[in-house]
Formats: C-alpha cells, structure tokens, sequence
C-alpha cells in the first residue's frame, strides 16, 4: 500500500461567526488502531492546529464531537 494508514477527514464551522467550514479534524490510523487526530481551528482573529495521540483506537485526551466521529469513522473504516 502506498499509504499504510487509515484515513478520515471533516470539516467543520468551528465558530458562529466565521462564515465557513474551514476548520477540520483528521484521523491517521494504522491497521492496530494507533495513530494520531489532528485538528485545526479556524478563527477570525487567529488559528491553532494541533494532534492528538491515538492508542488501539484511544485518545488519552478528551475529543471534542468532531474528533469523535473522524476517530469512530476511521476505526470502522479499517474493520
């Protein structure tokens, strides 16, 4: 495989007041379910983007509900 992972994209309106779906999160999974979700939140005034470990299918840190999905989405996915 060219890409060995198991991937899972959305974006998203992070705020109410940006007009667009500009921010995202993203799954990177690999076939034992570890990896990383990567997110990047789009503001009018500034933008963070950061990740997320991911262990046999679990982040020890808390997911907001887009992460959640792109997560839950991947690992069924790669089922």
């Amino acid at each position: 495989t060219l890409f060995p992972y198991t991937t899972l994209f959305r974006s998203y309106r992070a705020f109410e007041d940006v007009g667009s779906d500009l921010s995202y999160s993203i799954a990177l999974l690999d076939g034992k379910n570890n990896g990383i979700v990567i997110t990047g939140i789009y503001g009018r005034n500034e933008s963070t983007t950061y990740s997320k470990p991911i262990d046999k299918g679990i982040s020890r840190y808390e997911l907001s509900d887009e992460e959640k999905y792109v997560l839950t989405e991947a690992i069924n996915k790669s089922e």
